[in-house]
């Protein structure tokens, strides 16, 4: 449940209002802990398959913030001429 509405969410998030993306990889890892807490107790099988999955997930999901920051990043670079920069003193 947490890969499938928690993960997404963060994203979502991230997408409507960019902080840092540092700050929404914090989510995903807190969200990923809680995936943690919610499998301790399973088979091992189940939870090693679990582990992998919430793994995978959140490893992806901080992937696309970091895209959606480069792409920001490198839309704002394009967007901005050199010469309307202020010039630091």
């Amino acid at each position: 449940m947490i890969i499938k509405q928690c993960f997404p969410l963060v994203i979502e998030r991230y997408e409507r209002d960019p902080v840092s993306p540092e700050a929404s990889i914090g989510s995903l890892e807190r969200y990923r802990k809680m995936g943690y807490d919610a499998i301790r107790n399973l088979p091992q099988e189940e939870k090693e398959r679990d582990q992998s999955a919430i793994d995978t997930a959140f490893q992806e999901s901080a992937e696309k913030i970091q895209r959606l920051d480069e792409q920001r990043r490198q839309h704002c670079t394009d967007t901005h001429n050199p010469d309307d920069l202020p010039v630091q003193s």
